[in-house]
């Protein structure tokens, strides 16, 4: 079930864009206007656009690597109707689903595997509402075989400063997660938490992974520098 986590989690990290601007450390205010003539996702906390660069530093069980992801905003679909801009991460060929109404941000998964393999399909997940204050609860909830995954939300904090590597991000929102098993006559296993960190104009800054089963880090995923065009 911890996949479906990751595959998730993956979709959270297509993040922003405005205009032809570079920024690599120190204090981050994005600018707040958007470019006229590119093809746009418009999301407060997860802007996308045309030609937009993210380059991260994920550690995983301790061991740092460099991950870029480049953009190119596609048509409309709709889903369960839910309409989602289709955005195609060009490094790896994956095209990713993103909604954004009333900064309710959406994200849709069209197929994914749990542990044993079972295949599911059509889901949904909300991983932030930006619009309401700290303090906020929700639930994803995703039917598999043999019971239930349960994603609980939380916003902690709201409007903060928060450093990542070598910048400081303002008006970030941060937001905990966890992910929650629900099998009938065994109850409920929470078995992952996710921390992630929203900046507005900017998207995920920052992300935290954490195995509940193993009480370990399972990954960090920091925003080092993003290219906007």
């Amino acid at each position: 079930m911890k996949n479906i986590f990751l595959i998730l989690l993956c979709g959270c990290l297509a993040i922003s864009c405005q205009k032809e601007l570079d920024f690599g450390s120190g204090d981050i205010t994005p600018p707040n206007d958007f470019p006229v003539n590119d093809t746009c996702f418009a999301c407060d906390y997860s802007p996308i656009c045309d030609s937009s660069q993210f380059n991260y530093i994920d550690t995983v069980n301790g061991v740092a690597q460099a991950k870029s992801f480049l953009y190119d905003v596609k048509s409309d679909t709709v889903v369960n109707a839910v309409t989602f801009k289709k955005i195609l991460e060009l490094n790896s060929n994956t095209m990713n689903y993103f909604s954004c109404s009333n900064n309710v941000l959406k994200i849709y998964a069209p197929s994914a595997t749990s542990t044993g393999g079972t295949q599911l399909s059509n889901i949904i997940q909300t991983p932030l509402k930006s619009n309401e204050p700290a303090g906020t609860r929700w639930k994803d909830v995703i039917q598999v075989t043999g019971g239930s995954i349960e994603y609980r939300y939380t916003i902690i904090e709201k409007g903060i400063t928060y450093p990542v590597l070598d910048s400081n991000y303002t008006n970030v929102i941060f937001v905990r997660d966890t992910a929650v098993s629900i099998v009938p006559l065994m109850g409920e296993i929470p078995f992952a938490v996710r921390e992630s960190y929203y900046a507005k104009g900017i998207g995920m800054v920052k992300v935290i992974l954490k195995d509940l089963i193993i009480g370990q880090t399972q990954m960090v995923s920091q925003l080092k520098s993003y290219h906007f065009r």
